[in-house]
């Protein structure tokens, strides 16, 4: 039997298993395109955090510079709208940002100020009456045998002279590292915001620029996607710094509503260590059960209440509201980047491991979708960042509608005298 005497059903399957061949070696080539690619970024990565591993002194200012430029950029936008000069805007955006802290510094030092005098003064009682509650919880699981220093004790340790010998010794041995400390906190607080203002200068002049070098055809895919890069880690700098915030004035109104001693330091440390996702309430209900201790055990129950009230207002209300322009990642996710990024750059790690997963998420999830499965750049925008402003997908769709309601509109206005005119005649 040839060819051309075989059955129709033989023909069809032989097509369909020829398609379905070829699509199969489409999406296997596309796959091998994204998998190389992905390599390609890693190996970028990772050349990148040798070269900063080199350079290590220079993180800190610029992390803190590109913090600066991404709080204080949208205020040196809207006084350009008002045709002020970049400079003059760049410069009344840190005079605000001074003003502000200026401001909260007249209302919280003083509170501050006496809390710390008290704290230092009743250290000793403060550290005995939490050790003894220590003890008695401990006690009440059986394990009767568990005894904390006393403050003497503690003072005997610090103040032993070969302790202090040892210590010294090592100040000495380390003196480079501690010098080099200095100097990156200078180099923090004192260049990191003359960089940040040379940058909100020059921001949109280095755009055009940059945006120059791209080749014409990647040249709409390539800023689209930066810009959904600097939407997401601009949107999360800025967004988690005011989480910080709002969890530090909550966990101080919370512990001030209790009664609390030094509610203000501790919400405060609390507010800070929250710059760290995920990391602020336990921190600062850790502190107040310890300083709830010296009181009773209720006290301290009322302490890890408030914590945990704090952290579900921020987990369920406040981080979803407030960053709702970055790219979701997972609480499991997060805690393991941050163990990661722990590990391998220290506290800078810490700091830098959300939004570097975050930045990781969106390439490779532009490259699987527009690489892998033939989406569009525009198509795969919308499957990245969750609700974020409207992208250029929405908004074209959008103008699609009204285009087509105008012209639903006209037609209908143009159908209308027919119509009359038919009535009349008929």
């Amino acid at each position: 039997m040839t060819d051309s005497d075989a059955p129709p059903e033989i023909d069809a399957i032989e097509v369909v298993v020829a398609r379905t061949t070829t699509r199969l070696g489409r999406v296997l080539s596309r796959a091998g395109l994204v998998s190389w690619s992905i390599v390609g970024v890693l190996a970028l990565l990772w050349a990148m955090a040798w070269i900063l591993a080199r350079l290590q002194v220079l993180i800190a200012p610029v992390v803190l510079a590109v913090v600066l430029v991404d709080l204080r950029n949208p205020v040196v936008n809207r006084f350009a709208r008002w045709r002020v000069p970049r400079v003059l805007g760049a410069l009344a955006a840190f005079l605000i940002l001074i003003g502000l802290g200026v401001a909260a510094g007249f209302l919280v030092v003083p509170s501050i100020s006496d809390q710390a005098t008290t704290l230092t003064d009743d250290f000793a009682t403060i550290y005995e009456d939490s050790a003894r509650e220590i003890e008695e919880i401990i006690a009440n699981f059986g394990l009767e045998d568990v005894n904390l220093w006393s403050y003497e004790e503690l003072q005997d340790f610090v103040q032993d002279p070969d302790r202090q010998d040892q210590v010294l010794s090592s100040v000495v041995d380390n003196i480079g590292q501690v010098t080099s400390g200095i100097f990156e906190a200078i180099l923090v607080f004192f260049v990191a915001p003359v960089v940040a203002f040379y940058i909100l200068i020059d921001l949109p002049r280095v755009r055009r620029e940059t945006e120059s070098l791209i080749p014409e055809d990647l040249h709409d895919e390539v800023v689209h996607v930066s810009r959904q890069l600097g939407h997401a880690v601009g949107g999360f700098l800025r967004g988690q710094v005011l989480v910080a915030l709002i969890v530090g004035v909550l966990m101080s109104v919370g512990f001030w509503l209790i009664d609390l001693r030094f509610w203000l330091i501790i919400g405060m440390i609390a507010g800070f260590f929250n710059i760290v996702p995920f990391v602020g309430p336990w921190v600062g209900g850790a502190l107040g059960v310890l300083v709830g201790l010296t009181v009773d055990v209720q006290t301290a129950i009322w302490a890890a209440l408030v914590a945990l009230i704090v952290q579900q207002i921020d987990n369920n209300f406040v981080s979803p509201t407030v960053l709702r322009a970055t790219v979701r990642l997972h609480p499991a996710v997060v805690l393991l980047v941050l163990i990661l990024g722990g590990a391998v750059g220290g506290l800078w790690g810490v700091l830098l491991a959300v939004p570097v997963t975050a930045a990781i998420k969106i390439l490779a999830g532009h490259l699987w979708r527009t690489r892998v499965l033939g989406q569009s750049w525009e198509e795969a925008s919308e499957a990245v960042l969750e609700d974020t402003e409207p992208s250029l997908v929405k908004l074209r769709r959008e103008a699609e509608a009204l285009d087509a309601a105008a012209d639903e509109a006209a037609a209908t206005r143009a159908r209308e005298p027919d119509e009359d005119s038919g009535s009349l005649n008929g």
